[in-house]
């Protein structure tokens, strides 16, 4: 006789005993924990009890990530035969075969992205974009690795050897550093810059208000611009590459918050490289197959991009050498050329997290109780 007694839910990741609806998960659901080790063996594993018996699949962020997704038809087909949903915590849903999904009746549910998530999101974009005009990560870096004897730091000597770092002997600083030149190049105040924001979805709303409130001067670049008046900044609609010209025409900043997929695959390239102006800032905290990579290098290289504040990447999980910001990694010719880098944690809050488990588990039993999915990615 099987150990498990009510209808079982597989938990391919932890989830948070501190949701409001774990206790009435327990009470109506055996929750079987499963760790993604191989595809074979998942295919294996899926035709065994208890696994084979599982209605539902808690797929937390990384989902099927840790065996390459479910693009291939033999994972899908592999799947416990009466399974009828695959929640996930994330907004995206990269890496699914929604088609064959759906062929196979089974439901795919995300946690669509809402205000407060998207302020999380929009705080980490706004360090980047902070850290990317006044080179703040860089100088923290820097007043760590550079101490005295005694194992203290100096707030002259650094800013005075920063300020001629990477500079020819005849173009070296003397007498008092202010701290306003950055490797022989002026930094410059936040306000007064041109921001361009490529997408409005909820992440691209917040992201725009907190650009406004640093004084930015905000262009935004969206599909569909006539039912946006906002009277603050402008609108570009990105179907038209004269308008996408206009709006990033001399551009100091370029934020990009839109999802991946075929529409927005290297949407930001050459040609909007060529159109910025001189030491612009990128910030990427949508999705890294947004931006195309070489283009970006290049305008590093040509001294067109002085800063990448990157929160995704083109391919992630790895983190490309490149991005370290250190010259004899990257070996830039731009000496004002710094990064900022964090590990795709932009909504990384512990209220995020909890919030997000329970609208996922929220999505799989209402679904299941009542035939009525939420939040379903692959409708037929």
């Amino acid at each position: 006789m099987s150990a498990f007694t009510k209808p079982v839910i597989i938990s391919l990741f932890p989830i948070p005993e501190a949701i409001l609806n774990h206790t009435q998960l327990l009470n109506k659901y055996d929750v079987v924990k499963y760790q993604l080790t191989t595809p074979s063996d998942f295919e294996s594993d899926m035709s065994k009890e208890p696994y084979r018996s599982a209605i539902a699949i808690f797929g937390s962020y990384p989902g099927f990530k840790p065996i390459g997704g479910l693009e291939e038809q033999s994972l899908i087909d592999a799947l416990p035969p009466n399974l009828k949903v695959i929640g996930l915590c994330s907004a995206g849903y990269d890496g699914y075969d929604l088609q064959h999904l759906s062929s196979k009746d089974i439901k795919l549910c995300n946690v669509p992205v809402d205000k407060y998530i998207a302020m999380d999101v929009a705080d980490c974009a706004l360090w980047h974009v902070l850290s990317g005009i006044r080179k703040f990560n860089s100088w923290d870096r820097l007043t760590r690795i550079n101490t005295t004897e005694d194992n203290h730091s100096h707030t002259l000597k650094l800013r005075d050897k920063v300020r001629n770092d990477f500079v020819k002997p005849g173009e070296k600083q003397v007498g008092f550093a202010f701290g306003h030149i950055y490797h022989g190049q002026p930094v410059r105040r936040v306000s007064g810059r041109k921001c361009v924001i490529y997408g409005y979805g909820l992440i691209g709303k917040a992201v725009a208000e907190r650009m406004i409130t640093i004084g930015m001067e905000v262009n935004v670049v969206i599909r569909d611009k006539s039912k946006y008046q906002d009277s603050d900044f402008f609108f570009y609609s990105s179907s038209s590459p004269s308008e996408v010209e206009k709006a990033t025409q001399g551009a100091n900043v370029i934020v990009v918050c839109l999802p991946g997929g075929k529409d927005t695959f290297n949407c930001i390239n050459k040609q909007t490289f060529d159109n910025v102006g001189s030491d612009c800032v990128v910030v990427n905290i949508g999705r890294g197959s947004c931006i195309d990579t070489e283009a970006l290098k290049a305008a590093i290289e040509s001294n067109k991009v002085s800063h990448v504040g990157l929160d995704v990447f083109p391919n992630e999980p790895i983190i490309e050498a490149y991005w370290h910001d250190e010259k004899e990694v990257n070996s830039s010719s731009n000496r004002f050329y710094t990064t900022s880098v964090t590990p795709h944690l932009g909504s990384s809050t512990i209220d995020t997290l909890e919030f997000a488990s329970f609208t996922c588990i929220e999505n799989i039993m209402i679904g299941i109780e009542t035939g009525q999915f939420k939040n379903v990615v692959n409708e037929k």
